[in-house]
C-alpha cells in the first residue's frame, strides 16, 4: 500500500498517518479536543477543524494504516520531524513559521513556490521550475493520458500555459530527468493517488 520509501517520504507519512489514526480516534470519541499537534507546531497546517460525520476509508484502511505505522515505529529508525527548508519550516508550509510571509503554492505540487518560478498568466498561479519541467517531460516522454488530463487542466485553470514552458535552459538530453525519475505519479499510467 505504503511505496513511501522510493520518495523519500517515510517520516512524513509515519507523522501525518500517526495522526490520522488519532484522528479516528478522536472521531469514535466525537471529540478532537485529546489531539496532539506537537508535530505540527511550526506548520500551517490547521489545528481547528470539525469532526467529520463519516470517515472516509474503511476499516480494512484503517487497519492497514495502523499495522504500517505499528511496523515503522517498532522498527526505530525514523526520525518523527518533518523536513524543513530553507525558512526552516516545514517544506510544504506556504507560511514561513518564524517571519510568517506567505508563499504562492506549486500549481502542481502544492509546495511553496520560493525561487527559480515558473509564472502564468492568471495572478497568483505559478509553479517550481523543476517540477514544472519534470513533469513536462514525463508528460511528453510517457505520453500518459493522466498526465495530459493534469496539463489541460492547468492550462484552463491558469489562464493558459507559459510561453517557454520553462525549459529554455535545459540544452541536453543528459539534463532531461528520466520520466521514472521525474514525477512517479504520471509515468506508466499510474496515478498520484497510488504513489503513496
Amino acid at each position: 500500500m505504503f511505496n513511501v520509501q522510493a520518495v523519500g517520504w517515510e517520516n512524513m507519512a509515519f507523522i501525518f498517518l500517526n495522526h490520522f489514526l488519532d484522528l479516528c480516534d478522536a472521531f469514535d470519541e466525537g471529540t478532537l479536543d485529546a489531539l496532539d499537534h506537537t508535530d505540527f507546531l511550526d506548520t500551517d497546517i490547521p489545528f481547528e477543524v470539525s469532526v467529520p460525520t463519516k470517515l472516509c476509508v474503511t476499516e480494512a484502511q484503517r487497519e492497514e494504516i495502523r499495522d504500517w505505522v505499528l511496523m515503522v515505529s517498532m522498527d526505530n529508525r525514523l526520525e518523527q520531524v518533518l523536513p524543513r527548508d530553507e525558512r526552516n519550516s516545514y517544506e510544504a508550509s506556504l507560511v514561513a513559521a518564524n517571519t510568517g510571509l506567505r508563499s504562492l503554492p506549486c500549481v502542481l505540487t502544492g509546495y511553496p513556490v520560493l525561487r527559480d518560478k515558473i509564472e502564468f498568466s492568471s495572478v497568483g498561479k505559478a509553479a517550481n521550475k523543476t517540477d514544472w519541467n519534470n513533469f513536462l517531460v514525463t508528460t511528453k516522454t510517457t505520453h500518459s493520458s493522466e498526465c495530459q488530463d493534469v496539463l489541460k487542466f492547468i492550462s484552463q485553470w491558469c489562464g493558459g500555459l507559459p510561453a517557454s514552458g520553462g525549459m529554455g535552459e535545459m540544452s541536453s538530453k543528459a539534463q532531461m530527468p528520466t520520466p521514472e525519475s521525474a514525477l512517479p505519479g504520471c509515468t506508466a499510467g499510474i496515478k498520484v493517488s497510488e504513489a503513496i
